[in-house]
């Protein structure tokens, strides 16, 4: 071994003897040889057993039992892609569409403002009968545009009902005709408030009535047009403010009228508001007002639920358009459902009367009906419906009279539907 500071003294012996290094004793070797074994799995032991983290609020919301909780993005999350799939995800892809929803029962009849005219089963729903999913069949049953890309033409829809009637007395037979085309476009696509990122519908519309009768006399002038009009463009707005609450929203502005002539009156404004809360995964209850705009009847309540227990049923107990749904079969790629429906129908429209008078009339009635309607079980398709019904409490308001009430005889109807 060399000893330092040798290099200074040449006499001195530059080399000593090695210290002895005395050995381990046996027992502390095999300790040692233990402890470097051991190591890396008790690294590995404490890592896997870190505790997991908190769950977050909709978490405790929406069970785990509906499918795996929320959680931060995945790797390939994409921004641009449906968003539905990245944040409930739903595993495999399917191969197969999902069975389609029955509608909902404001399905864009003219009286009722801000419902989407468009096929109902333009977006499958989520998951199929083999995957798992994050909802229910049903769930959310409203706002499926959130599961797709935006698409802007949503789809077109046309409707003709005929109500019986010889035109004698008060016996008054109507055709009605009417055609729609839905559009969707973002709307607070990315806000807070809009978390099924719920597009803004907007629905340009015609309509056509054919009036026959009622018979008018010297003493009875309770006479109608020919034909009247309806020029109108309607907008909607259904988000979910929160995985609880949600609204559907709708403004409708439109010119009634024959076109013989053309006054304030024959201007109208309605619309809807109405507030959702989900009761449980597959039920959602409902209360809000809709906003008519007639002579005799501006306002009605909105209230009731809409219970989507399983995918072959839907039951919207709501006034003021409840309806029952049900499917019978599978006709090709097409459902077919069976439905009974009820609906306050008519509404408002100005002409000149016999005697050269502008006035503004209502036609009001409540209808009950039975129906079958098919929807294709692919994103997009043709859908129609067929329905037979019973229309009473059927009633003409004249806001400038004589008569100002008169009450019509009770009728049929019968009404083709038909969306692609």
């Amino acid at each position: 071994m060399w000893r330092p500071g040798c290099d200074l003294d040449p006499a001195a012996p530059c080399l000593v003897p090695p210290v002895p290094v005395r050995p381990l004793p046996p027992s502390l070797t095999a300790v040692l040889a233990a402890l470097a074994f051991l190591c890396p799995r008790a690294v590995v032991a404490q890592t896997a057993a870190l505790p997991s983290p908190a769950e977050s609020a909709l978490d405790r919301i929406i069970p785990t039992q509906y499918g795996a909780p929320l959680s931060a993005p995945p790797p390939t999350w994409d921004p641009y892609a449906p968003q539905a799939a990245q944040v409930f995800p739903t595993g495999p892809a399917p191969t197969t569409w999902a069975p389609a929803q029955a509608p909902s029962a404001l399905g864009g009849q003219p009286g009722y403002p801000g419902y989407s005219t468009a096929a109902p089963s333009l977006t499958p729903t989520q998951g199929t009968a083999g995957s798992p999913s994050m909802f229910p069949p049903g769930y959310p049953a409203q706002n499926s545009t959130f599961q797709q890309t935006m698409r802007l033409y949503q789809g077109a829809r046309g409707s003709w009902a005929y109500l019986f009637g010889s035109g004698q007395g008060t016996n008054v037979g109507v055709n009605e005709l009417d055609t729609t085309a839905t559009f969707a476009v973002p709307f607070f696509h990315s806000s807070p408030v809009n978390l099924n990122h719920a597009p803004l519908l907007i629905t340009p519309g015609f309509g056509l009535q054919l009036w026959d009768g009622p018979q008018t006399t010297s003493t009875m002038l309770a006479d109608l047009p020919p034909n009247t009009y309806d020029v109108f463009i309607d907008t909607a707005w259904n988000p979910q403010l929160t995985p609880i609450w949600g609204a559907e929203l709708g403004i409708r502005v439109g010119i009634y009228t024959n076109w013989d002539v053309l006054v304030w009156d024959s201007w109208r404004l309605m619309g809807r508001a109405i507030g959702t809360v989900k009761l449980t995964p597959t039920m959602t209850g409902k209360f809000g007002v809709v906003y008519l705009d007639r002579n005799l009847v501006k306002l009605l309540p909105a209230l009731g639920i809409t219970w989507t227990p399983d995918a072959n049923s839907r039951y919207d107990i709501f006034f003021p358009a409840p309806k029952a749904a049900k499917r019978l079969t599978a006709l090709g790629r097409h459902s077919v459902w069976g439905f009974l429906a009820g609906e306050y129908g008519g509404g408002a429209w100005t002409f000149r009367r016999q005697t050269g008078q502008i006035s503004p009339f209502d036609y009001n009635d409540v209808r009950i009906s039975l129906g079958t309607e098919f929807v294709p079980q692919t994103p997009t398709g043709l859908a129609g419906s067929f329905e037979v019904g019973y229309v009473f409490a059927r009633q003409l308001f004249f806001v400038d009279g004589p008569p100002q009430y008169q009450n019509l005889d009770d009728t049929l109807m019968l009404r083709l539907g038909l969306a692609y």
